[in-house]
């Protein structure tokens, strides 16, 4: 007897967020690489290649443009919902989307099909994926994604539970709990598993007359030895990603840090050059305009400096002190020409006059 699997994933696997979904879109289209998984190996039934996020916005659009619309009119501002999926991927109360894993068999029965027989799986994994449709028409498929690069053939569904009929907040939203409820789930899974025993039945090339496992009591999903082990194998995979991003994060802030140094060490050898001339300039001046200059070197630039300030005085100082005067009455003159053409207020000449009355 062989498993089926149904998984609905929840927790620590549940799509909550925008950043979680693409985070599955990752692994399942195999955005990664790896030399466990192989990209041309598997097979995208819905949805498309690059992002599935970008398929999932494309549902939300689809579901709730009009809602939100509609929730929207008449409401104030900071009311109002202006991106439906970043609203639920920023409130702990919804998921964004959910995952729903499906497979028949693990890997010791696949251990020894060959590849036509796993590539047969992929008709099979899609009338599954098409009975789910009709079983729960609320769960809107954003991306099907089949894989035949592990040890057993399975598809991943990302897709948005929609609900209808709330009083609060928009009419229509997206509704994990309020889809996959605890009896819609044990309604799927039998009905899954059904589906599944009558497509091994009319499949014994690919079967060879085996029967399905029967589901546990108990359970609101079925699932095998096998899935543990593949999404622990994810989560590690997960937790290196997001450790080669923090490493990148640090080498990153450490560049920065460095440079940062390098500035500040640069703006303090500025200061302290800018500093010590000044204080040597001020120095020298005192030291070159002293009355009564004592040592021979202080008499020496004392006479140079008198010598050069009386040149200074003859030759520059007219120049000067005409561009400076000729300067300061432009300006002036402009202000005053300014103010002139300035208009007057009449209402405030008429409250002035009678103020004189």
């Amino acid at each position: 007897m062989i498993s089926y699997s149904f998984h609905l994933s929840t927790e620590k696997h549940a799509l909550t967020t925008c950043r979680k979904v693409s985070g599955a879109s990752k692994h399942n289209l195999r955005k990664y690489e790896s030399e466990e998984y192989d990209r041309t190996q598997i097979a995208i039934l819905r949805g498309g290649d690059t992002n599935i996020l970008d398929d999932v916005k494309e549902i939300y659009h689809q579901e709730f443009d009009e809602v939100i619309a509609k929730h929207n009119a008449g409401k104030r501002k900071d009311r109002q919902i202006d991106d439906y999926i970043q609203y639920v991927s920023d409130n702990a109360k919804n998921d964004v989307a959910a995952e729903v894993i499906m497979q028949i068999g693990d890997k010791e029965f696949w251990a020894d099909k060959t590849d036509e027989q796993k590539r047969a799986c992929v008709e099979l994994l899609e009338e599954q994926l098409t009975r789910l449709e009709e079983l729960v028409p609320d769960f809107k498929v954003a991306s099907a994604v089949v894989h035949l690069d592990e040890s057993s053939p399975h598809i991943h569904l990302v897709g948005v539970p929609v609900a209808s009929g709330y009083k609060r907040g928009p009419e229509k939203q997206a509704a994990k709990t309020k889809v996959f409820t605890q009896e819609a789930l044990i309604m799927i899974q039998e009905q899954m598993h059904r589906f599944a025993q009558s497509q091994m039945e009319q499949h014994p090339e690919i079967f060879d007359n085996e029967e399905l496992k029967k589901i546990e009591k108990g359970r609101n999903s079925d699932y095998s030895k096998e899935y543990y082990i593949r999404q622990k194998a994810e989560q590690a995979h997960a937790l290196d990603e997001v450790n080669k991003e923090k490493k990148e994060v640090i080498d990153s802030l450490e560049q920065v840090h460095e440079e940062l140094q390098e500035d500040t060490q640069k703006v303090v050898e500025e200061y302290v050059k800018a500093k010590t001339d000044s204080t040597m300039k001020k120095d020298f001046l005192q030291f070159v305009t002293q009355e009564e200059p004592k040592s021979e070197l202080a008499k020496l630039a004392t006479k140079v400096w008198r010598t050069f300030r009386s040149w200074w005085d003859k030759n520059k100082k007219p120049e000067v002190e005409k561009t400076a005067r000729e300067s300061v009455l432009k300006k002036l003159k402009r202000h005053k020409q300014e103010a002139t053409e300035q208009p007057v207020n009449d209402k405030n000449v008429d409250r002035k006059k009678a103020q004189y009355r």
